[in-house]
């Protein structure tokens, strides 16, 4: 047996020592051939290109032969700032999303990298080479790494360098240096990866303080078919090991098999056993493994392995950190049954967690009604997160500390009616945005609850029990109280929480140890509206039986502040000497309260009162003696200690308060600090008090008032006019007057203001903000200093705000307020001009309108009577055409001519029809006019009047308005203003150019015949789009909300009848909406579509247009029924991008970013009558379109010319709004003032109509770093009719109305592919014909 062992022992040395020297022998091989050093381009050997300074460029690369990448072949290749090579499409801008990206690429480190600010150590190049030398280390390198290339031979080099690159947004404190090469012959693609050591010290660019992070470094492939593939590390904190890890042997090398691949292969690693490597995953100690902590976490070791643990300032289990303080959002989906439904699969978990206060608020939507109510008895939803981020008390730790958001909670419920429910929460840690996600499934059923009945569960405390390391148990039993119903429902909930735990080796086992946790402020609500479960609680943990908010540590009282509890929280009180006040942020800090400055001490009126913190001191003057409370004078003190302080002296508010003055015997101490008020104050006794009007100690006075306002009856008044005395106007004889509102004073010379408007106090009336009692022409303003809510005259007319007068204002000034049947004339008896209405016409001269038909009966003729001013015709007559009253029906067994009239004939007892006086002819037939001008013999007919011709020597009979005929007979129209129901209830009948039209009232919309009542809602603000979140901008820029968060929304519009907002996204392939602050969002298009880069809605017809990149289209659907949807354009569109619509005028526009040809067009709201408006020789990147609703002119965004520009539609006469723009894109108009999201500036810019640039406006960014396509949202909304806005025009067979004037019905019936009497082509699939340019 021992020969045995000696004989397996040289074996066994045998062996290892040729496995050393094989695996030596290719180390130095590998050295050899220097696989971790760049690939440097040499002059002469290919060329070289630079990418220009940004963060979002794009260089192309016109491949020399095509090569293979997965399954296709390509022959453009793009190199992009952000880390990333894609073939045939640029891709220049940061897209804050995990791959896979739309687009064929490889991406060394797609990041968002940033080079505005770079030195001349940074670039990014890409070239293409034939250099002998790169091509052979290249091969070599395919040749070892995989067995079956030993006859490889590499045909071109193409290499993508980033050399000391910095991050979002222009930082270079840090910089990254990596490289991709593709190592390609006429069939093969390999792709090399390169990290150099130190390389790569940033992960991701900066969000800002209120944005949603950027995702980490990426690296890996994207097919054009959706494969993708991952480098280990990508899109974690571990990717900044990609320079230490490896695939090859090499650390910071990495290499692939790129293609050719067939259908469902993935890309290939190395498979030469030599030049696998150890994976870091399988190392125990920190000096192996020390990447797979978080980066702010420290690695122990320990006996065997070792443990992450977070450093200061973070928390967690050390494999995941997170800030103190830092909100958290969780982020899940739910699955499974409950009492039978199933959960809908679109039903999302968001909760929003404030970690400083460890309060979490949490909606699950949308749930229908009944599964809503139902969930609320689901308390595992309520309760796990809470634990996750408890607030710690007296060292205890919560969830995330123990899992680092990696665990699996199980809860089992047991209600006292017999019903069980099973929950399974899998937490999967944070995800690319640093949002925890969660999957959460449900069986089992819970007793019935109304949803609109109010669920209470009571404050409690339950422990949590540690079974062992890694494993937790919780049971507790809970009472929920419908307090409406009268009813109680119990339940027991069993809780086991699962992680995977590490214990250093002076860690106790916390085995069979507990800890208390305290939950409190519950809600439980169901909203109907939005069919959102809303969820709230406050959570800590590690609390007793005596914890309070003051003794637990979790109370934050600031500086001179002593906490005090109250039920389950606790408030701040001052401490003595202190007061309350506001700080620039609005938290309420305690200061110290000067009692000297505000009189509120006890000091003695002969001592010096000295402000102190907290307090102050009183100090008798010299010459007095005393304890400074009480001081008296020297001949006359006595040993005094305490005493009754004296009263303070007077202060003096009115104007005309008197201060006493004379030799006064001040003290030395007195008359020293009377020199010390300020110029806005008075003396007395020693003391600085601040006149009236003015604020402060008396050292220092502030003017309570605004530079245009006065102090005046104890309030800041508007001053209106000068009150100042002025030099009265004097003649030769001494005469001497004022102008109007002015008085001669006493010595005749000057003039003294008279027209005081009488001011009575109103501080005792209720603030105008609370009783709505302000002048009807007065608005409630609130007033900073009095704070409070007081009335306020508007412009040009004066008063306190409760009674206002108009300043006088005579139409000799402004001639425009008098009536377009007005005119302004001097009334000598008012010694002013007024408004008086034009003859025929009545009114006060502001509002004028046509004086009635008639006033008594006999203005009427024979037959008629007047009713309300109208002519009617008697019982059993009507009207004939003649306007004459006749006996109703024919004229006896005829009907008259024309020009003629039926008469009765007494004697022979008939009708008859003649002809008109001044008419003849065949009455029967009609007759005609004798010919003598109306000018010489006016022979015109009722309702008619003679006008000239064209020829102005001819007159001829013309029918009045509302009427129709030959001027001789003219016949009242049928029109909503002699028959008022042909509108609806809610509409009127107004006079347009085209005649009378139903109109509906101002809050109503729709054709006039048929109103619906419109929504009112919020406005006055701009949406804006930033790529993967929807924010609402104010147009002051404050308070800048996200309201939906998306995958790539670029395009968005407004539907201002509804209140929806509607947007496209590119990666999800998808139109979406949701309301204006972003809740009831749903789907709108999720078929046939690919790229919806541009959106556009007509609110009068109820029609959305929308361009797809992809598809090459312009397309069109109802808002009503999206299913109604039509392609009205699908040839000679290279690159559809901007789309506006013009409802008023029926006419729709949109930009093509056709690199050779980039125009905009224009045609009717159907596709018919296509024109181009602007060619390349005017436009060059077209983006957003907007459409000026008053003028009707175009405006456009163009990147590439950097201006904003206005085109009339008809005279093509453009105006440029503002050119030196930087890059803009989004585009809208509202109050006068142009609003563009600006790519360059990374803010929203503008400019008012007459080019004059605004401030800009910078908001946080909530998603990726660009602004896209934006709307404003107006108090107004087009109010106009449209034939097919009711009932989609009476179209059938599924056809789509859009509006067409040109056609005989004022429409067109629109095939779509539901139409079973036409063919349209079928729908789009997408597939690769070809480069794109």
């Amino acid at each position: 047996m021992a020969g045995f062992g000696q004989h397996l022992c040289r074996i066994l040395a045998l062996a290892l020592l040729l496995s050393t020297a094989v695996s030596a022998q290719f180390e130095h091989y590998l050295d050899s051939l220097r696989a971790n050093e760049l690939y440097e381009f040499n002059e002469g050997t290919g060329h070289i290109q630079y990418l220009p300074k940004g963060d979002s460029e794009q260089s192309l690369l016109q491949l020399q032969s095509p090569i293979n990448f997965y399954g296709e072949k390509y022959d453009q290749l793009y190199i992009n700032t952000n880390g990333i090579l894609t073939f045939n499409v640029e891709f220049a801008e940061y897209l804050n999303q995990p791959f896979p990206l739309e687009y064929p690429s490889i991406a060394p480190f797609y990041s968002n990298v940033d080079t505005s600010d770079s030195d001349e150590n940074s670039s990014i190049t890409l070239f293409e080479t034939n250099d002998s030398g790169a091509l052979y280390k290249a091969q070599q390198l395919i040749r070892y790494a995989f067995s079956e290339e030993q006859d490889f031979e590499a045909r071109q080099l193409i290499v993508a360098t980033w050399r000391n690159v910095g991050y979002f947004d222009s930082k270079t404190d840090r910089v990254n240096t990596f490289q991709v090469a593709l190592i390609v012959n006429e069939e093969q693609t390999f792709v090399q990866f390169i990290y150099p050591e130190g390389g790569l010290n940033w992960l991701q660019g900066e969000a800002g303080s209120l944005g949603l992070p950027d995702i980490r470094a990426q690296a890996g492939f994207v097919a054009e078919d959706g494969r993708y593939f991952n480098l280990n590390g990508s899109g974690s904190e571990n990717a900044r090991f990609l320079s230490e890890s490896t695939n090859l042997g090499v650390p910071g090398v990495w290499l692939y098999a790129a293609g050719p691949l067939a259908e469902g292969e993935n890309v290939r690693i190395p498979d030469n056993a030599e030049t696998r490597t150890e994976s870091p995953a399988l190392a125990q100690t920190c000096n192996a493994n020390s990447h797979q902590c978080d980066t702010h976490a420290q690695c122990h070791d320990k006996a065997e392995g070792y443990c992450c643990v977070c450093q200061p300032g973070y928390y967690g289990n050390g494999r995941a950190c997170i800030a103190n303080d830092v909100p958290i959002r969780v982020t899940g989906s739910l699955e499974g049954d409950l009492n039978g439904v199933p959960v809908d699969e679109r039903a999302k978990l968001q909760s929003y967690v404030v970690t400083s206060d460890a309060r979490s608020y949490t909606a699950v939507n949308p749930v229908s009604t009944e599964l809503g109510a139902q969930l609320r008895l689901v308390l595992p939803l309520l309760t796990t997160i809470g634990w996750l981020f408890a607030k710690p008390v007296g060292g205890a730790v919560n969830g995330y500390q123990l899992t680092g958001g990696h665990y699996v909670h199980t809860s089992r419920i047991q209600y006292d009616s017999g019903e069980v429910l099973l929950v399974n929460q899998t937490f999967e840690g944070l995800n690319y945005w640093d949002q925890l996600d969660v999957k959460i499934t449900l069986h089992g059923s819970v007793p019935q609850v109304s949803h609109s009945e109010p669920l209470h569960l009571a404050d409690y405390t339950d422990e949590y029990r540690f079974v062992r390391p890694g494993e937790l148990h919780s049971e507790y039993s809970h009472q929920l109280e419908l307090s409406q119903e009268q009813r109680v429902i119990g339940c027991q909930v069993e809780q086991t929480i699962i992680y995977q735990s590490c214990l250093r080796d002076d860690d106790a086992d916390p085995t069979d140890t507990s800890v208390l946790q305290k939950v409190s402020k519950i809600v439980l609500d169901y909203s109907e509206r939005d069919q959102a479960l809303r969820t709230s609680a406050v959570n800590k943990i590690g609390v007793d039986a005596e914890s309070n908010a003051c003794t637990d540590g979790s109370a934050q009282c600031g500086e001179n502040a002593v906490c005090v509890p109250y039920d389950d929280t606790y408030r701040c009180d001052c401490r003595h000497g202190f007061g309350p006040q506001l700080d620039e942020r609005g938290a309420e800090i305690c200061l110290d309260i000067d009692e000297c400055a505000s009189g509120t001490h006890v000091c003695d009126d002969n001592a010096l009162c000295t402000n102190n913190e907290g307090g102050f001191t009183c100090i008798c003057y010299d010459g007095y003696e005393g304890n400074g409370y009480r001081c008296l004078r020297n001949n006359t003190a006595d040993n005094i200690e305490y005493s009754t302080p004296a009263p303070l002296p007077p202060t003096y508010e009115g104007d005309s308060a008197e201060v006493p003055n004379g030799n006064v015997d001040y003290p030395p101490q007195q008359q020293y600090e009377c020199h010390r008020c300020a110029p806005d104050a008075d003396c007395y006794e020693g003391r600085c008090i601040c006149r009236s009007g003015f604020s402060g100690n008396g050292y220092s006075c502030v003017n309570i008032c605004g530079h245009d306002e006065v102090w005046e009856h104890g309030r800041c008044v508007p001053l209106l006019l000068d009150e100042h005395e002025l030099e009265a106007n004097c003649n030769e004889e001494g005469d001497c007057n004022c102008p109007e509102g002015y008085e001669l004073t006493e010595d005749s010379r000057t003039c003294r203001y008279i027209l005081h408007y009488p001011v009575e106090p109103s501080e005792d009336l209720v603030p105008c903000d609370v009783d709505a009692n302000c002048h009807i022409n007065a608005t409630c303003a609130w007033y900073e200093q009095e704070l409070r809510h007081i009335c306020t005259c508007n412009p040009g007319l004066s008063g306190d705000g409760y009674n206002c007068d108009p300043i006088d204002d005579s139409c000799a000034m402004r001639p425009d307020i008098c009536d377009p049947h007005a005119s302004c004339q001097y009334q000598e008896q008012l010694d002013k001009s007024e408004c008086v209405c034009e003859r025929g016409y009545r009114g006060d001269g502001f509002h004028c309108q046509l004086e009635p038909e008639c006033q008594w009966s006999a203005d009427c003729g024979d037959s008629a009577f007047c009713d309300n001013g109208v002519c009617q015709c008697n019982e059993g007559l009507e009207r004939d055409a003649n306007d004459l009253c006749v006996q109703s029906g024919r004229c006896g067994a005829v009907f008259c001519g024309s020009n003629a009239i039926c008469k009765w004939d007494a004697s022979q007892g008939v009708q008859y029809c003649a002809c008109l006086d001044g008419y003849e002819g065949d009455a029967l037939e009609g007759c005609t006019s004798k010919p003598e001008p109306c000018n010489v013999r006016n022979t015109c007919g009722i309702h008619a009047t003679c006008e000239p011709t064209e020829d102005p020597a001819h007159y001829e009979c013309q029918c009045n308005a509302g009427y129709h005929g030959d001027g001789y007979v003219c016949i009242e129209e049928l029109n909503c203003l002699n028959k008022p129901t042909l509108c609806d209830m809610n509409a009127k009948c107004h006079s347009t150019n085209t005649g009378l039209v139903c109109v509906c009232n101002q809050g109503f919309y729709g054709n006039g015949s048929v109103c619906f009542e419109r929504q009112q809602h919020e406005s006055d603000f701009l949406i804006v789009s930033q790529g993967v979140m929807i924010v609402r901008v104010p147009l002051n820029g404050r308070n800048v909300l996200p309201i939906s968060v998306t995958s790539m929304a670029i395009g968005l519009d407004k539907d201002c009848v509804e209140g929806r907002i509607y947007w496209g996204d590119i990666s999800t392939k998808k139109i979406m909406s949701s309301k204006y602050d972003g809740t009831d969002a749903r789907p709108f298009i999720t078929t046939d579509i690919e790229s919806p880069e541009g959106i556009a809605i007509d609110v009068v017809s109820r029609r959305l247009y929308w361009t797809d990149s992809v598809k090459d289209t312009i397309e069109v659907a109802s808002l009503d029924d999206p299913t109604l949807r039509a392609v009205i354009i699908n040839k000679q569109l290279v690159n559809p991008r901007g789309i506006a619509v013009d409802p008023i005028r029926e006419k729709i526009y949109w930009s093509d970013w056709d690199r050779a040809g980039p125009k905009i067009e224009f045609s009717d709201l159907d596709g018919t009558g296509r024109e181009i408006l602007l060619g390349k020789d005017a436009v060059n990147l077209p983006n957003s379109l907007v459409v000026l609703e008053s003028s009707g002119e175009l405006c456009f965004a163009d990147a590439g010319t950097k201006k904003v520009e206005c085109i009339d539609a008809h005279s093509h006469q453009i105006r440029t709004i503002s050119n030196d723009l930087s890059y803009p894109f989004g585009l809208t108009f509202t109050h006068d003032q142009f609003y563009w999201t600006d790519w360059t500036t990374k803010k929203l810019e503008s400019v008012n109509n007459q080019g004059e640039r605004q401030k800009s406006i910078q908001t946080p960014f909530f998603g990726s770093h660009k602004m896209y396509g934006m709307t404003s949202v107006e108090q107004n909304c087009p109010q106009f009719e449209s034939p097919c806005q009711i009932n989609n025009g009476g179209c059938t067979d599924a056809r789509l109305c859009l509006v067409n004037r040109k056609a005989p019905s004022g429409k067109s019936c629109k095939c779509t592919s539901a139409s079973t009497s036409c063919n349209v082509p079928t729908p789009y699939a997408f597939a690769n014909a070809g480069p794109r340019m």
